[in-house]
């Protein structure tokens, strides 16, 4: 994997998206120690609106009157 330092990037910002685009990953580099990696999401990653938050709408219709929300009754106790 090619590595630039954090002053390619800044400088050629748009050309590395440009590769990422195209499948290409690189390795980023601050005084010369890898800190991180820019690289392409697979479709296998990408997730829509509803499939991320199926899970929690599932569990509010589970919940569903049966416990009080926890961020209200905080905000109650902070208040008291």
């Amino acid at each position: 994997m090619p590595s630039l330092n954090a002053r390619q990037l800044h400088n050629e910002t748009s050309a590395v998206l440009d590769e990422v685009v195209k499948g290409k990953s690189f390795e980023i580099a601050r005084n010369g120690k890898i800190i991180g990696t820019i690289q392409p999401i697979s479709d296998g990653e990408s997730k829509g609106w509803d499939e991320i938050m199926s899970e929690v709408w599932a569990a509010q219709k589970k919940a569903s009157g049966k416990t009080r929300n926890p961020v209200l009754v905080e905000r109650e106790r902070r208040r008291r």
